[in-house]
Formats: C-alpha cells, structure tokens, sequence
C-alpha cells in the first residue's frame, strides 16, 4: 500500500483534476483505491457526487464517526466536510495535534491496507489539516504549471516549509525526523505553444523528482465538470483530443513505476 497527499502553496494547478483521473486509471487497472477528500471546497467528493455534512473527514478530528463511502467500481472515498476550514481551530490545543490522522488510519489499519493506493487532497495551505495528511505519507507530489510568478519560487516555499516541517516533528530520543514522505513535482498544464510552456518543461527537465510532465488539454478540465474520467470517456470525445489519452496513460503509468520504486527502495 502507498499514502500519497498530493498538494501546494498555490491552488488552481489542477491537483484535484490529477487526482480524479489518476484514480480512475488505477482502478481500470485493478488496484483498489481510497480518495481522501482533505479540501473544505469539496471537489473531489463533488466529483463522486457525495457531497455531505454527515460521517467526513472531519470526524476523524471531533473525534466522530467518519464512514468510508463507495464512490465507483474499485475505487471508495472518505468525504469532505464544508466545515474542514474549521479543524485548525478545533484542534490547535489537542496533543499529537499533527498525527489525529495517523492515529484514526491505525485504529482502522486493516480496512485502510485493503487498498493498493490512498490518494489525497488537500487544501492550497500548509497548516494543521495538511500536516495531518503529509504525516501519513509515504509520498507527497506537488503540481505545479507555467507560472508567469514563477513556479520555481513556488517549488522553493514549499521546499522550505517541508524541511521546517522535518525539522519540527524530530523525535528527541532518536534524532529522526517522524516525516519521512519523500517528495515529488509533478508538471502540470503544459502547452506545446506558448514559450513559458517550453521554459518550463526545459526547467522540469533538469529538475529531480519529477514524477511526470502532463500537456494541457481542455478535456481534463472537461473530466471534472462532467464527472467522468479521461480514461472512462467515450471514443467520440477522446478523438477530439488525438493522443492525449495515451499520453496521460503514459504519465500515470510512468508515476506508478516511480511509486512503487520508491516502495521497493
């Protein structure tokens, strides 16, 4: 099994779409996948058309009943509450504040190694609720695009506040960090077109750890709002966009090698 949080400094770089089409590929696949739906917004749970106030994740932090819901075939889905945005204070003075998740991922250890693959979102931020899932991880991938801000400045934050994270969470009696998730970049939106695409994948590619370079194409932003994967799509769609399923099929299979490299290592 595999815990992966994918997330960042910076929302709209299509983190949620990634994670409802690489889902949709493992389980057409044959693995067995659990989404945890880390994002107040509720996205992905809008994705599955379960969206609820009743059993979500944020049980898990009150000390309530989370339920983990059947989404589709192979694939299940612990929700998102509307009120996720609150968990940072409801927990602020609670001990092991960061580790509420791993602690309800233990109690329920043998329904949580069923699945070949957690995959998680979470909200653009790096506070409380984020660290919870980071601390489960046995991989955390942050997407990043052409950014005319720079997404190399973006890489940078997120790779100081993953080494201040490591740094805080040492335990005293080992010298060892409890973080130990290793972190990949995943290039996301690139055009074929555009010279801030170029720079960027020409930047990605002397980059280590990135785990897969994704083209831009209007059907993944498709996939989302109609709820229906790229990989699920009928011919008639995917032949408007010509070899671009192959391509994301190519990227994902590319970061599950990488994945379960990383496993065996």
């Amino acid at each position: 099994m595999q815990i992966m949080t994918f997330t960042g400094s910076k929302g709209g770089v299509g983190k949620t779409t990634i994670i409802f089409n690489y889902a949709a590929w493992l389980a057409k696949s044959n693995y067995k996948v659990l989404l945890i739906d880390g994002d107040f917004q509720a996205n992905l749970s809008s994705s599955y058309n379960l969206i609820t106030n009743e059993h979500t994740l944020l049980d898990v932090f009150i000390d309530g009943d989370p339920e983990i819901r059947n989404a589709t075939k192979n694939i299940d889905l612990l929700p998102a509450s509307p009120n996720l945005d609150r968990v940072e204070g409801l927990i602020q003075t609670k001990m092991y504040r960061e580790y509420l998740l791993m602690q309800w991922m233990n109690a329920n250890a043998k329904k949580i190694q069923s699945y070949d693959f957690v995959l998680i979102d979470t909200h653009p931020e790096f506070g409380l609720l984020t660290k919870n899932m980071i601390a489960v991880s046995d991989i955390v991938i942050v997407p990043l695009e052409p950014s005319e801000y720079g997404f190399q400045q973006l890489k940078t934050q997120f790779d100081l506040r993953m080494a201040d994270y490591r740094k805080d969470s040492v335990d005293p009696r080992t010298g060892v960090s409890d973080i130990d998730a290793k972190v990949y970049f995943l290039g996301n939106k690139i055009q074929h077109n555009t010279t801030e695409s170029r720079e960027f994948r020409q930047a990605l590619d002397n980059m280590p750890d990135v785990i897969a370079q994704i083209n831009a194409r209007e059907i993944m932003r498709k996939s989302t709002a109609q709820k229906q994967a790229v990989v699920d799509m009928p011919d008639s769609e995917i032949k408007k966009y010509p070899g671009f399923k192959e391509h994301l099929i190519n990227q994902f299979t590319q970061m599950t090698q990488t994945i379960q490299n990383e496993s065996e290592a």
